[in-house]
């Protein structure tokens, strides 16, 4: 597939300008190839090639020029990095073999490391038509509101399960009991503490199997809902007041947590965290099932893109709306 794509690239020059002397039949086609007196024209290779491959060929041409037009030299120089960056981190992973890689995919290593280049551009162009025609102050707002936080600090204790590979569900559910059972006591310890965050960080100090922070008493610094914490410790910790803990174990994949909050900050502006929320909206959106393919046609149509071609057009129509139908 790799080789036809390529082959359709190389005939594009041909069909646009020529090469060196064409020759031509009296109508002013151009000949192609002829064999025993059979002569193939440019137009009946193009209508043959456009059937297969002139949908992917058109929209990679049009997308690459909208590209050019809406690159920033900040987003190319990204793109650059990134690719590089990308490049680096395969041929590092293949190794010796990189070079039997780059052959067996007909590729060099300049024309490997321009198609990473190429594809982080227009991945960099469709987030800023994400972020600057899809989203709008609505949906920023929403989601000011309702997942935006101050940064919060914590302390936490962890009691894992003792639990293996090795052991039956039987074996595990005693064990996760087990685990319980001694977090459910340390809670009963800190409500008749009479100093309750340094008892805290005592036993976090002794009994907290979170290796990361038991030596700082349990300590997690400036936290909030990007901090990549488990779901329920994160919605636990936030619902605490300052000087409060967790009077049950709070369930997670990694054991069982008791956790007390130290502080706790103000809510930033809209402003200040505007970016980020773009940036979660952006992710949250480019995530979504094909995705890609549907927003690069919004680009695509604010750009004001006819096909005149029927058959192309109507290939380009049908692909759309199948990829539309399927990210409903």
């Amino acid at each position: 597939m790799k080789k036809k794509y390529l082959l359709i690239l190389l005939c594009i020059p041909l069909l646009v300008t020529g090469c060196g002397k064409v020759p031509e039949l009296q109508n002013g086609q151009q000949i192609v190839v002829e064999l025993n007196g059979k002569q193939f024209t440019a137009e009946e290779f193009f209508d043959e090639l456009k059937e297969d491959y002139g949908t992917t060929v058109l929209v990679n041409l049009v997308s690459n020029y909208i590209t050019d037009q809406e690159i920033t030299e900040e987003l190319a120089e990204e793109a650059k990095e990134r690719a590089q960056s990308y490049y680096d981190s395969m041929a590092a992973y293949y190794g010796s073999n990189w070079n039997q890689f780059l052959a067996s995919n007909n590729y060099t290593a300049e024309q490997l490391l321009k198609d990473f280049e190429d594809n982080y551009r227009q991945s960099l162009v469709l987030e800023q038509y994400v972020k600057t025609d899809v989203i709008t102050e609505e949906e920023i707002q929403d989601y000011y509101d309702n997942n935006i936080y101050g940064d919060s600090t914590v302390r936490h204790i962890l009691i894992t399960p003792d639990v293996d590979d090795d052991m039956d569900s039987t074996e595990e559910a005693e064990q996760k009991q087990i685990a319980l059972e001694e977090a459910t006591e340390i809670i009963k310890k800190l409500q008749e503490s009479d100093n309750l965050e340094e008892d805290f960080i005592e036993i976090a100090k002794e009994q907290s199997d979170d290796i990361g922070t038991a030596s700082e008493g349990g300590l997690l610094e400036n936290i909030n809902n990007d901090s990549g914490l488990a779901e329920e410790f994160w919605e636990a910790s936030r619902d605490l007041a300052v000087g409060e803990f967790t009077t049950e174990p709070i369930e997670t994949e990694f054991g069982y947590h008791i956790i007390y909050k130290v502080s706790q900050k103000d809510k930033p502006t809209l402003e200040e965290v505007r970016e980020l929320i773009l940036n979660n909206l952006t992710d949250e959106i480019l995530g979504e099932q094909n995705a890609s393919v549907v927003y690069w046609a919004g680009l695509r149509e604010k750009y004001n893109m006819t096909i005149h071609d029927d058959a192309i057009k109507n290939n380009y129509e049908a692909i759309l709306n199948l990829y539309q139908k399927d990210a409903e």
